[in-house]
């Protein structure tokens, strides 16, 4: 999950004198996002962004028109319309482990574990992940070390913890319906991609410490938003997909049970050999870009599907060989 992402905070974005800058964005292990992220200083908003908003959508990322008012001028987006689905995780149970279809661990942490270097004070644990009813619970949790137990999930690239190796491409949509914690500070949940050290595609990512803004990251071409909701807050259940175009990425969300509005698009896509794993969980910031919790009390961040649609002309992408698995 990409953690180097930032601007000036909100506040100072609308403030008289305000100009538009170019900055480097550095990716969450530290390499520079390819090429420049505009950081337009809109209306009271910070927006990072290299790509262009969605019909109907504001410059500012904000839909004057959208789920929370009314049905937009763009037409609803459904993921599975011409598609069949390759994963539907409804979690009727936690299907986690070797041969299982999720992994726990991931090589995205330098010890699979923990990710302290990238600003997350957490320690994956089957532990801290729970079903009920459908709806799979991320619980974070304060450790005697300062870490804090949390849990993850992937579909390969698992330090030999699980996945069958689904890989999402080029073409697919993949969604999620998911809860947003509740906690002040310290929360980030997110929905990415991760494959052998890079092909990350942040479906979403969420702070606390920004209750109202949801990221969206294409650290393959190089395209990034800050976008801002009265949908997005503390609390909320959210619809949130993301169609990974050749030529394209584009991002949509919307209030269960929908429908979906596409709210970006970039102008970069993933390329046509685009292949990665898909990881969902719930990190813990360490106070260095965002605020670290302020209390011992345990947050949660919940997800009650997950899904990848795939349109039927995709073929497989080719295999790599030589590729470091962990």
């Amino acid at each position: 999950m990409a953690s180097g992402i930032e601007t000036r905070p909100p506040q100072e974005a609308g403030r008289p004198g305000a100009r538009r800058r170019r900055i480097l964005v550095p990716t969450w292990r530290g390499a520079l996002l390819s090429g420049t992220a505009l950081v337009a200083w809109v209306a009271g908003a910070g927006v990072c962004e290299t790509g262009t908003p969605a019909s109907g959508v504001s410059p500012s990322g904000t839909s004057p028109e959208g789920p929370e008012s009314g049905p937009g001028p763009a037409t609803p987006f459904r993921p599975d319309k011409g598609r069949t689905a390759v994963l539907a995780e409804t979690f009727d149970r936690l299907d986690v482990g070797p041969g299982r279809t999720w992994g726990w661990k991931s090589a995205a942490y330098p010890d699979c574990v923990t990710n302290r270097p990238n600003f997350k004070l957490d320690r994956l644990s089957t532990s801290a992940m729970s079903v009920a009813s459908g709806v799979l619970t991320v619980t974070a949790a304060p450790q005697p070390d300062g870490r804090w137990q949390t849990g993850l999930l992937s579909t390969g690239d698992s330090c030999d913890s699980g996945g069958r190796d689904l890989e999402v491409r080029t073409g697919d949509v993949v969604a999620a319906r998911v809860r947003l914690p509740d906690a002040e500070t310290g929360a980030w949940p997110g929905v990415w991609t991760w494959r052998h050290g890079r092909n990350e595609i942040d479906i979403f990512e969420w702070h606390a410490d920004r209750p109202g803004t949801l990221e969206f990251v294409n650290h393959v071409k190089g395209s990034a938003k800050f976008w801002h909701s009265r949908l997005v807050k503390r609390g909320s259940w959210l619809d949130i997909a993301v169609r990974l175009g050749a030529k394209r990425v584009t991002w949509y969300v919307g209030r269960p049970p929908g429908p979906l509005h596409a709210v970006f698009r970039d102008r970069v896509g993933v390329g046509p050999r685009f292949h990665s794993y898909l990881v969902a969980g719930l990190a813990v910031d360490d106070g260095s870009i965002h605020a670290r919790p302020d209390s011992d009390r345990p947050f949660s961040f919940q997800i009650a599907s997950l899904t990848v649609h795939r349109p039927a002309d995709v073929t497989p992408a080719p295999r790599e060989t030589g590729a470091t698995r962990r």
